[in-house]
């Protein structure tokens, strides 16, 4: 019978089962401590002296503390109750000796030594490799400890060339738990890799001059390249010890940013500020372009900034050609930038604008352009809704979704927001009325949307989401409300079209703002105005406000708020 087994039944047996039991628990107590006591102190002193610290660690157990009241116990007993002593001493010394051993191994090897254990593995591993006969064999060679990932890669490549050439035939194999093994090892290899280039990497550019990680960022815009974290230390280091860009370098860094879709709010700080200094002395019509429409493809929108180059446009001193200008309006429109500078150039354009000054591509972008900045006229319209300058047009093979839905927005301000237009529209079976399918991200928002909406209305059928507006764009919902203030189902919308009011809802994502001024890039803007025209109340809702990851409770809420708006506007305008 083991110790452990006769101290238990010495419990339940022996007539003064009480004492037994609290020397039981005092003696597991005592020793617990004395091992504990002994691990400690051993880690600590050599290793000649170990014995001699175990046992006076046990010792000091039994002249420490508050002495046990002893129990009158037979001879036979004690003798047994010491075996259980020593035995338990055997088991923490020799697993302590193992921890000690562990913990040693570390410190005490070198270089070499972890150098020749390595070899060690690697030669297992070969001999193994070599003697396999089939994948099963390769397969298990995925257990071996401390396998390399190059040791990995080539178990994963031997494997698969055996497959491929049907020299063996295995089932299953992305389910084998040592091949997943495998995928794992090379993967953590490649990612340590990859992780310890980008560390090296970054420290190397991040001691460069300014105008050296300038070079870098144009760099990665020539080839392409768009790394993010080695951008952001580049932007970083610029802002911060950089005193002040020249208009050169601000050139090069909007550019850049542009190609690469990099558009970092603090960089762009910096660099608009120190813009601010230089723009309006800059001779160079060029570069001042460059910036210009390089800041429309960033979104990034400052007033400031702009009007310090609208003094450039009426300078002798500086070459600005027609070409030029049109890219200037375009950005203007793509940031709906209407200062009073602003308005004084684009009067000054609309002078010299003519389809005869450039492509057709080109004046369709002119006068959407000037559509979105309020300073469309008819004869602009009418110059692009004519069915031979449509005709040239299709026939050029330049049309994308773009162009087509921006003949539509133009199609549309003839219609609804010029009021002296007597010029061509599109037909109602056009070819032009294409259908407009939305991103996963814009749906995951009209989605969140629906489910608002139900929760508000009496249900589904009494509203629309994905509404074509036939104006070149989709409204996200629409639902109507009669002369009683009733909501209109969807069935009965065409039988109830007088005296019902039309409400459109649009939800603004994040890309439906311009950065620097939180003001809705032009595109949008013209959507909004367009609605408003065809005589639509207007419910328009910022993704700062709205959110799919929002709870359902929330997003009603809010929804309720606007629409509550909406009425009250209504009512007021009525009366």
């Amino acid at each position: 019978m083991e110790p452990r087994t006769v101290v238990a039944t010495r419990l339940f047996v022996s007539p003064d089962r009480d004492n037994y039991i609290n020397d039981f628990f005092r003696l597991t107590a005592m020793l617990q401590f004395s091992a504990m006591v002994y691990s400690t102190t051993a880690r600590l002193a050599p290793r000649s002296s170990w014995r001699f610290t175990a046992l006076m660690a046990c010792n000091s157990s039994t002249v420490t503390g508050e002495q046990p009241v002893p129990t009158p116990v037979n001879e036979d007993n004690d003798d047994k109750f010491s075996k259980v002593q020593s035995e338990l001493q055997k088991k923490e010394e020799k697993k302590s000796n193992e921890m000690d051993i562990q913990t040693a191994i570390p410190v005490m090897e070198g270089r070499g030594t972890r150098k020749k254990r390595l070899n060690e593995n690697n030669t297992v591993f070969v001999k193994q490799f070599q003697a396999a006969k089939s994948v099963n064999d390769l397969l298990d060679l995925a257990v071996l400890p401390n396998l390399s990932s190059i040791n990995a890669l080539k178990l994963i490549s031997s494997i698969t060339k055996q497959i491929n050439s049907g020299k063996s035939q295995m089932q299953n194999l992305e389910t084998d738990e040592r091949f997943i093994h495998l995928r794992k090892i090379v993967q953590s290899g490649e990612e340590s890799k990859s992780q310890e280039a980008l560390s090296h990497k970054l420290l190397k550019y991040s001691q460069l001059s300014t105008p050296a990680m300038i070079a870098v960022i144009a760099s990665l815009r020539e080839q392409g390249k768009r790394n993010t974290p080695l951008l952001k230390m580049l932007s970083y280091n610029i802002v911060k010890y950089n005193t002040a860009l020249d208009l050169k370098q601000c050139a090069t860094l909007l550019y850049s940013m542009a190609v690469l879709n990099f558009p970092d709010k603090v960089l762009l700080e910096k660099i608009t500020s120190d813009l601010l200094v230089c723009a309006s002395q800059s001779n160079n019509a060029a570069i001042n372009k460059s910036i210009i429409t390089s800041l429309g493809f960033l979104r990034y929108k400052n007033e400031d900034v702009l009007d310090a180059f609208c003094d450039t446009f009426f300078k002798k001193s500086v070459n600005y050609d027609f070409l030029d200008y049109s890219s200037i309006i375009q950005t203007f429109a793509a940031l709906r930038y209407k200062s009073q500078k602003a308005n004084s150039f684009i009067e000054k354009f609309i002078e010299y604008a003519s389809p005869l000054e450039t492509t057709l591509i080109e004046w369709l972008d002119i006068v959407w352009s000037l559509a979105v900045l309020d300073a469309v006229k008819s004869q602009h319209v009418k110059s692009v809704l004519e069915p031979t300058f449509l005709e040239k047009l299709n026939n050029s093979n330049l049309l994308n979704i773009s162009k087509i839905l921006k003949i539509l927005n133009i199609n549309a301000v003839a219609q609804f927001v010029l009021k002296d237009y007597e010029g061509p529209f599109l037909s109602e079976d056009s070819e032009y009325n294409i259908s407009i399918v939305r991103s996963k991200e814009k749906q995951v928002y009209i989605n969140a949307l629906s489910e608002a909406l139900t929760e508000i209305l009496p249900s589904s059928s009494y509203f629309k989401t994905n509404v074509n507006a036939n104006m070149g764009f989709l409204l996200d919902a629409e639902y109507r409300v009669n002369d009683q203030h009733k909501i209109v189902k969807v069935e009965e919308w065409n039988e109830q079209s007088n005296n019902v009011q039309r409400i459109a809802i649009l939800v603004h994502d994040y890309h439906a703002y311009c950065i620097g001024q939180n003001d809705l890039v032009g595109s949008v803007y013209l959507y909004t105005q367009l609605l408003k025209a065809k005589g639509y109340d207007l419910i328009s809702i910022s993704y700062e406000n709205f959110s799919a990851q929002d709870n359902i409770k929330k997003r009603v809420n809010y929804l309720k708020q606007c629409i509550n708006n909406v009425q009250e506007i209504k009512s007021v305008k009525q009366t």
